[in-house]
């Protein structure tokens, strides 16, 4: 059986050879899936910065939402338009994203650590795309809870 990569592999192996130069960004593509009918895509990109050779202890995770137009055109630290952003945390662990229908999008906190509330704007929805977020807990794991009397 033969095997054809997908837009989000080769994008992938784009973003591992690209590496990072100087002050530029060093993106990691996480997943990138269409819904159902291929009209919409949802991506998850890790971004991180480089500072004095080092990697930023804060990356920022993107996820982006855009209409699917069959093949995944990204360059490593291109700006992404506020159209296309559905959330941005820093200080986020693993997130996951999953169609549960043509015009529903699920983004899961795989144990992330962080909750919905210190997320920043995160829609319930864009254009005709339902978002759904499950998994967030209460609190993020750097917060402490209310002192028991």
């Amino acid at each position: 059986m033969k095997r054809i990569a997908t837009p989000a592999a080769v994008a992938l192996c784009s973003l591992a050879l690209s590496g990072c130069r100087g002050n530029q960004p060093q993106d990691t593509l996480i997943s990138s899936v269409t819904n159902p009918d291929r009209t919409y895509r949802a991506t998850i990109v890790l971004r991180e910065y480089m500072a004095d050779g080092q990697v930023n202890t804060s990356p920022t995770t993107y996820v982006l939402l855009e209409r699917n137009s069959g093949s995944f055109d990204y360059q490593p630290g291109m700006e992404f338009k506020d159209s296309q952003v559905v959330m941005k945390p820093s200080q986020c662990g693993p997130l996951s994203v999953k169609w549960t229908d043509n015009n529903a999008l699920k983004i899961t906190c795989e144990k992330c650590g962080i909750a919905l509330s210190a997320v920043g704007p995160h829609p319930q929805g864009m254009g005709p795309i339902k978002i759904e977020y499950d998994g967030f807990p209460e609190m993020s794991s750097w917060e402490t809870g209310p002192r028991s009397q």
